[in-house]
């Protein structure tokens, strides 16, 4: 090529936006030659000139409105989680319908081919005024209406829609300082930091300390401080939509600041509304929401949402938990609970005179210090988690058990129902191989199975997967008035026949209720399951399917109630 085309070339290069025809006439008369036309299109009516303070605002914008917008997406699943369970399927969808939303706010972004600094001004109002009641809508949906999917749906698609037309226009605003690539980097970057940051302060700092609802009208007022400093910024180019849009937002902050001050208020009373029973304590740690209530004599302790006991008939259950166990182990010094930090299993583990130590391993920290701190659960538990005998862990089980330590003579699972992927591998025969690297020579374990009537798939499943792992394992049932039949699974490597030793009398258990706790009804035979490995985790799909039944109000056997 001759030298006029390169010159042209990296003019091309310099003025990106620039459209060029180049025209070629080529002459044959001994050399080829070259004659270059060059046409200048107009330049783009939307394109900016950006200052360098300019740049570092709109750099530091995307961080914050890309957390911004993973906490709305963080507060979504959550608060669907703690009111309907099923945290893999509530967040898989809350996910999926966010990104879809944000393509078709991506596609829509096209239209708008003029004003983009007071179109994106206007979007983030927007989104900082229906992310911030986001959490508040959806909790009057759930508590008042039969609608929440529906409601949560619209509310996930317009902040999705609202997210993703801002981009495409920050984009735009910055090829006019940047070029097209490195604006598309730059927005992406700053993105992809922002979302980093949300993810981590979402579930360490935001969600524990602040809860649902107050969160969420931070997060807007967020949002809405990015506009205003923007529209501000960039007030020239406002022009003539200045007045709309500081109605716009003084609407929003208004908005916002209501459902900041009403958060507290609301929160109380969608509580009350949610339990039968008066809240006597409500607290939302990192990883659920604790919630005790109290009527008359009845203490009751919720863990999202989820009954975990009632003080009228806990002792059934806890009984057998413990006293089952213990029937059948040769010796009783060293005990092991996974689970239980309401301090209920290890109050009756303490009743053995020949115990010397208690391990309690629980997740969440916030579960046994209100267990330690709040005045009706100590009289209930006995203040057994003060026992100097009692060392208290709060670690992941799965973990825990992975290390090398001491060995126990029992050993009891008091776990939440395997309702989602964390917990059902803590019945999987990988979390019952390491649990038995824990049981000593005689050692026995016990593990809560859900419900064997509404549950009955999930129920033999646990024991099929015990089976994998122990020589020895035998069901067991027990009516509670306030969950229906309950069931477990006692396992060892020693026969479970005969006990070697009398039970110890409680309320409900004694040696005149163990037999008829160790004979299942013969309306409950054994299923044909699959073994719960940690691959696969079939127990989900089997806890989910039982509870189905009983919530389109189906018995086990598929009669209508």
């Amino acid at each position: 090529m001759g030298k006029p085309v390169k010159e042209h070339d990296s003019a091309l290069r310099r003025n990106p936006r620039s459209t060029f025809t180049v025209a070629h006439t080529v002459k044959k008369t001994g050399e080829h030659s070259v004659d270059t036309e060059i046409k200048a299109a107009p330049a783009d009516p939307v394109a900016l000139e950006i200052t360098q303070q300019q740049f570092v605002l709109l750099a530091g914008s995307i961080f914050i409105i890309a957390a911004c917008s993973l906490v709305y997406e963080l507060l979504i699943s959550s608060l669907s989680t703690y009111l309907l369970g099923s945290s893999v399927v509530h967040y898989s969808i809350t996910i999926g319908l966010f990104l879809f939303f944000m393509g078709v706010g991506a596609w829509l972004a096209q239209s708008i081919d003029r004003a983009l600094v007071p179109a994106f001004v206007g979007i983030e109002i927007a989104i900082g005024a229906m992310g911030g009641v986001c959490a508040l809508l959806l909790y009057a949906a759930y508590v008042w209406t039969e609608f929440y999917y529906p409601a949560m749906l619209i509310v996930t698609g317009i902040i999705g829609i609202l997210v993703g037309i801002e981009l495409p226009l920050l984009t735009r605003i910055l090829e006019s300082r940047s070029g097209l690539r490195r604006g598309i980097s730059q927005v992406l970057t700053f993105d992809y930091l922002g979302a980093l940051a949300a993810s981590l302060l979402f579930p360490f700092i935001l969600l524990p300390y602040l809860g649902h609802l107050i969160t969420a009208s931070v997060v807007g007022l967020v949002n809405l401080l990015v506009a205003i400093t923007v529209a501000w910024t960039f007030r020239r180019q406002l022009h003539p939509y200045g007045a709309g849009i500081v109605m716009a937002a003084s609407g929003s902050l208004l908005l916002l600041l209501f459902a900041a001050v009403w958060a507290n208020p609301a929160a109380e009373m969608f509580e009350k509304a949610l339990y039968e029973d008066p809240v006597i304590h409500v607290e939302q740690s990192r990883f659920q929401k604790l919630v005790l209530t109290r009527r008359g004599d009845d203490l009751r302790f919720y863990l999202d949402g989820n009954l975990q006991f009632s003080s009228l008939d806990e002792y059934r259950y806890h009984e057998v938990l413990v006293h089952l166990p213990a029937a059948f182990t040769q010796q009783l010094k060293r005990v092991l609970v996974i689970g239980g930090g309401d301090g209920l299993a290890v109050r009756e583990v303490l009743k053995y005179p020949s115990v010397t130590s208690v391990t309690l391993v629980d997740l969440d920290p916030a579960v046994t210090r209100l267990a330690k701190s709040q005045i009706q659960l100590r009289q209930l538990n006995g203040d057994a988690l003060e026992n100097p005998a009692v060392t208290i862990v709060n670690q992941d089980a799965w973990q825990w058990l992975a290390q090398q330590g001491d060995l126990f003579e029992l050993v009891i699972v008091d776990l939440p129902d395997p309702e989602s992927e964390d917990i059902a591998k803590l019945y999987s025969v990988a979390f019952y191989e390491r649990l038995a690297r824990r049981l000593s020579v005689g050692g026995v374990m016990i593990t809560q199975a859900t419900s064997p009537w509404f549950s009955r798939r999930a129920f033999w499943s646990i024991g099929e997967t015990l089976s994998v792992v122990f020589d020895y394992v035998r069901p067991a049932t027990v009516y509670i008035p306030s969950f229906g039949l309950w069931g477990f699974f006692i396992a060892a490597d020693h026969p479970l026949s005969k006990p070697l030793k009398p039970p110890t009398d409680g309320h409900y258990f004694g040696p005149e209720t163990l037999q008829s706790v160790l004979s299942l009804p013969q309306d409950l035979p054994r299923q044909t399951v699959n073994v719960n490995r940690s691959q696969s985790l079939p127990i989900i799909e089997y806890y989910r399917e039982g509870w189905q039944s009983l919530n389109n109000g189906v018995s086990p056997g598929g009669v209508a109630q």
